[in-house]
This record gives structure tokens, sequence and C-alpha cells, in this order.
């Protein structure tokens, strides 16, 4: 069980980072094509608000993991 929760973490944090990257590096892209005063980050709140629910998932099943570790010790 414990090994199980170790890989699906690990796996929501690595998908959490590739998208959250992406996020950042489209946002830098997309504002250096915007005329000034126009906010890049609006047409990418979709892709930040996947990328911080992924983090906060990640950061939930890694509570777990430490749970059910602390219980079997």
């Amino acid at each position: 069980m414990n090994k199980k929760l170790r890989i699906l973490s690990n796996t929501i944090f690595y998908i959490a980072e590739g998208i959250s990257i992406f996020a950042l590096g489209k946002t830098y892209y997309e504002r250096s094509k915007l005329p000034d005063g126009v906010c890049p980050v609006s047409n990418n709140n979709w892709l930040l608000t996947i990328g911080i629910s992924m983090i906060i998932l990640y950061l939930i099943i890694s509570l777990i993991e430490w749970f059910v570790y602390k219980k079997d010790k």
C-alpha cells in the first residue's frame, strides 16, 4: 500500500510540475506578443488552476502516505 501511494504521489507531482512549467513558459511567450497593459495570465488561467490543483492533490496524498507510514511503524 505504501509503495503504491508513493508511486501515485510522485506521478502526480511530476505531472503538476510539467503543467506548471508549461503554463509559465506559455505565459512568458504570450506576454512578448501582447501590447502593454494586457494581462497574459487571464488567457492561461485554466492551466494555472490545474497545476495548483495537482500540487494540492500531491500534498494531500503525501500527507496520507505519511500517516500510513507512521501507523505501520
